[in-house]
C-alpha cells in the first residue's frame, strides 16, 4: 500500500507507512490519496489530479448514481481513465461504511469484479477510485441506448450472464470475509472493452462472517430487484442476491426493465409477466425480438428455467451461486 499527501508530488517510501499513520493522518483530514492496486501505474497521482481530471467534479463527468454516492469519469493527463465514486458526505454512519467498503474491496480480487484502485478521504469528501469500464453497464445496452436497439446479441448476453454469476459467487464463498451484495441490478453489471462483466457498487455490500448465511441490518436495494421476503422481515441474504441475479436473467432474455409503469397494468412488473407467460406455455414471446431465433431456442429456454430458479419465493428453493455458475457455464450441453 503506497499513501501519497495530495501536496506533495515527491515518491513516499511504503516501508515507512503504516496503518497507524494512515488513521492519524486521516485524523487529522490530510488530503491522502491511499493506493491499493497498480502501484506504480498510479504512484504520483493526487487529489488535485482527481479534481482536475473529473473538473471538480462537474455534472458533465456524472456516469452512474451508486449506493451512497455519484460515480464521475477522471480523465487522467495522460489519457488514462478512472471511476471516481463521491461518497455523499451527509449521510448516517459514513466514517463506518466508507472504510467497511475499503477493507472489503481491497481484499476483493476476481476477474468480475471492479476493482478498487484506492481512496482519498479529506474533510467530508470522501473519494474511492475505480477502474474504469469503457462500455458503461448493461442497464445502458438493455434499456438507455439510444441510437436503436441493444446490439448484445445472444451469445454475449450470454456470456454477461457467466461472469457475473462468477463474480457473485466468488463474493458469496470465496472471499475472506465472505460478502453480500444487496444491490444486484442491471446497472450494477459494468461492462470492460470486451463486454466482460464486472460487477460494481459494493457501497451497500455487507461484510458477514465466513459461514453465516444471513445479517440482519438496515435492507437497501432497487424497486423490481428487492425479494419478496425483505418485506416481511429485515434479513439480507445470499439467496436475496440470487433473487436479484435471476431479475439480471430476465432482463437479458426479455430486454425489458423489471418495472415499467408505463406498461398496461398487466404488464408493468416484469416477473409475474413471465411467470404468466411461462404457465400459458408461449414462453418464446417473452424473449427479445431482436436476439430470439431458433438456433438460440434451447440455450434461451434453459436460462429462462434458471432464472425462475432464482425467482423461487422460498428463498430454500433456490440455487446457490456455485451452481448457477455450473449451470451457465454448461448451458450448450444441458439445453
Amino acid at each position: 500500500m503506497i499513501v501519497l499527501r495530495a501536496h506533495s508530488r515527491g515518491e513516499v517510501d511504503p516501508e515507512n507507512v503504516d496503518a497507524d499513520t494512515i488513521d492519524k493522518e486521516i485524523e487529522l483530514g490530510s488530503r491522502l490519496v491511499v493506493l491499493l492496486q497498480n502501484k506504480e501505474n498510479y504512484k504520483d497521482l493526487s487529489l488535485e489530479d482527481l479534481l482536475k481530471s473529473t473538473n471538480n467534479f462537474d455534472q458533465a463527468n456524472i456516469i452512474g448514481c451508486g449506493g451512497f454516492g455519484l460515480v464521475y469519469r477522471a480523465t487522467l493527463p495522460d489519457g488514462r481513465k478512472l471511476a471516481i465514486k463521491r461518497l455523499s458526505g451527509d449521510c448516517g454512519q459514513m466514517d463506518r461504511e466508507f472504510r467497511a467498503e475499503v477493507e472489503a474491496l481491497s481484499r476483493a480480487q476476481h476477474p468480475n469484479l471492479v476493482h478498487l484502485q484506492g481512496y482519498c478521504m479529506f474533510k467530508n469528501d470522501k473519494l474511492l477510485i475505480y477502474s474504469y469500464m469503457e462500455n458503461s453497464s448493461l442497464d445502458y445496452w438493455l434499456h438507455e441506448k439510444l441510437d436503436g436497439p441493444s446490439s448484445l446479441d445472444w451469445d454475449t448476453r450470454l456470456q454477461i450472464a457467466q461472469g457475473a454469476a462468477r463474480g457473485l459467487a466468488y463474493l458469496h464463498q470465496a472471499c475472506e470475509p465472505h460478502i453480500l451484495h444487496r444491490d444486484i441490478k442491471s446497472s450494477n453489471i459494468l461492462l470492460d472493452e470486451n463486454f466482460k462483466a464486472h460487477l460494481a457498487d459494493f457501497g451497500l455490500a455487507r461484510l458477514i462472517l465466513p459461514y453465516d448465511t444471513h445479517v440482519t441490518t438496515d435492507l437497501v436495494g432497487t424497486l423490481g430487484y428487492i425479494p419478496p421476503e425483505y418485506g416481511q422481515a429485515a434479513v439480507a441474504t445470499y439467496k436475496g442476491d440470487v433473487y436479484s441475479f435471476g431479475v439480471v436473467l430476465l432482463e437479458l432474455l426479455t430486454g425489458k426493465r423489471p418495472m415499467d409503469m408505463c406498461k398496461p397494468k398487466g404488464s408493468r412488473d416484469l416477473i409475474s409477466w413471465v411467470i404468466e407467460m411461462k404457465k400459458e406455455n408461449r414462453e418464446s414471446e417473452v424473449f427479445d425480438p431482436f436476439i430470439y431465433d431458433k438456433q438460440n431456442d434451447n440455450e434461451m429456454l434453459r436460462v429462462l428455467e434458471i432464472a425462475c430458479l432464482c425467482l423461487s419465493e422460498y428463498p430454500k428453493l433456490r440455487p446457490s451461486t456455485e451452481q448457477l455458475v455450473s449451470w451457465l457455464d454448461n448451458i450448450d450441453t444441458i439445453a
